[in-house]
């Protein structure tokens, strides 16, 4: 037969039984133990068992207790999130712009190479303006190399092409300062920002309000970063500026007519790209 738990029918023991009995449940931190039964909810939080399991229930994280309790580091967390969101929405635009700068240069590419002249092992040449001759990578050709070519008035010239191969490697080169920027320096920044157990300090919100790193200067003009936009800016689209010596595109023509302050909010909603957690440059 079991022996009865010595709990059971403790009105019936003698106060120095109850007293061993309350002891050990108390030891042990069992909630049947005298202080758990006799005294109340709040009065249990100074022993800090209810108030623990409450502040769990509240806040799952040190980030959430953060953002609950002080107002000065919710304010600041806030002003930075959404830097880093303006941030995120002008390389985004940006990498659009390139892209599809980068797509037509290299179509303009393809119809001067195919309207170029060529030498009897098939290589594009182009004259230049005083009558040079240079092979498509750049080589400079002797008299006796072109004395038996033959240009069209309609001939693309070597500058036309030169120029544009330097405005797509331009191209290239700012398409890898914004991916650079954006998967290194921003995504940095946002891990940081989203850290639950490890929140970040209210010393580091103050010094991104202060000194958000600045969005790289690019060599080409789809996106005038360096001279219209930082990331203190309250404005993305104050960020654009369209190129005079490049095609206006959708994009940076929206954009342009939002800085003038004549493009509805509700036409730049619906052209500006959704942030995704891992875009494609």
């Amino acid at each position: 037969m079991s022996e009865k738990p010595e709990d059971i029918g403790l009105d019936n023991k003698s106060s120095t039984e109850r007293d061993r009995i309350d002891m050990n449940h108390e030891i042990s931190g069992e909630p049947t133990g005298r202080i758990q039964r006799f005294l109340s909810e709040n009065s249990r939080d100074i022993y800090g068992v209810s108030e623990k399991k409450k502040s769990e229930r509240a806040y799952r994280t040190m980030l959430e207790m953060l953002l609950a309790e002080d107002a000065q580091y919710a304010a600041l967390y806030s002003q930075v999130t959404e830097k880093l969101e303006k941030a995120y929405q002008a390389v985004d635009q940006a990498l659009i712009d390139i892209n599809q700068r980068l797509e037509a240069s290299v179509e303009k590419l393809q119809f001067l190479r195919e309207n170029a002249t060529e030498l009897k092992d098939g290589t594009k040449v182009f004259r230049s303006e005083n009558n040079s001759v240079f092979t498509e990578n750049g080589k400079k050709l002797s008299k006796e190399e072109t004395q038996n070519l033959q240009f069209s008035d309609n001939a693309p010239s070597w500058e036309e092409y030169k120029a544009e191969k330097e405005t797509r490697e331009a191209l290239l080169r700012d398409r890898k300062k914004l991916t650079d920027y954006k998967y290194n320096t921003l995504d940095d920044i946002d891990r940081r920002m989203k850290d639950e157990d490890d929140p970040i300090s209210k010393d580091e919100l103050k010094d991104l309000q202060d000194n958000f790193p600045n969005l790289p200067v690019l060599e080409t003009r789809s996106i005038n970063m360096s001279a219209q936009y930082s990331a203190n800016s309250s404005s993305v689209a104050s960020s654009l500026e369209t190129d005079p010596n490049q095609p206006t595109n959708t994009i940076s023509s929206a954009f342009e007519k939002a800085h003038d302050g004549i493009l509805d909010l509700a036409e730049l909603d619906a052209i500006a790209p959704q942030r995704t957690s891992t875009p494609a440059p």
